[in-house]
């Protein structure tokens, strides 16, 4: 082999060497500007999933409030309709097994105060916002004063006169409205502690 042919030869050498050992250098640049955006990938993708986390947090915290606020008007509507229930199924009942005179216009004017506060309250449940919020409030005072008159007006009176018999009457009905009654004051209590820290309707009881 001629010296020429070894001189082609070592260059070729050379330059091969020299390209050989530039390529990681630039292996190394590429791998770091490759890492450098696949990290700002996962940034943004882990970013998007906690804007999307956030959102769902949001309604489903939404939700659940609705639902809260659909079970609580349920909740009243279902009082008025039992407080109505007891008086017409119960003490009526009562008043007839002890033989004293029931005051029909005046439990009928309470019954319809009930229906009227239940009426109200069944307009609700299409009603959204501040509107629902301030007239169901409103509905719990309305029920509690009508139940205050119930219970001074139409149950005092009978359990006194009850008190005073020598002879105990007949005592199922009078038994089944004070357990139900009583029940039914509990589960209002419940109601007002949500809503009034101090509006006590537990004092209507009957004992």
């Amino acid at each position: 082999m001629s010296e020429d042919s070894e001189a082609k030869k070592d260059e070729n050498t050379a330059e091969a060497s020299g390209v050989t050992d530039a390529a990681p250098e630039q292996r190394g640049e590429q791998d770091s500007l490759s890492d450098l955006s696949e990290l700002e990938k996962i940034k943004k993708e882990l970013q998007k999933e906690k804007e999307k986390a956030a959102k769902e947090l949001a309604a489903g915290e939404g939700e659940e409030e609705d639902v809260r606020e659909v079970d609580y008007l349920q909740k009243l509507i279902t009082l008025s309709v039992q407080f109505d229930h007891h008086v017409g199924m119960f003490l009526m009942p009562g008043y007839i097994d002890c033989g004293l005179k029931y005051d029909h216009k005046l439990a009928e004017s309470y019954l319809t105060h009930l229906n009227s506060i239940q009426g109200f309250l069944r307009l609700l449940e299409k009603v959204d916002g501040v509107t629902r919020e301030l007239v169901t409030k409103d509905c719990i005072v309305k029920l509690r004063n009508v139940v205050q008159q119930i219970h001074k007006n139409l149950i005092k009176p009978l359990y006194r006169e009850v008190e005073l018999m020598k002879k105990k009457p007949k005592m199922e009905n009078l038994d089944n409205f004070k357990e139900n009654w009583n029940e039914r004051l509990l589960d209002f209590q419940k109601t007002c502690d949500f809503e009034y820290q101090r509006l006590d309707v537990k004092g209507f009881m009957v004992n």
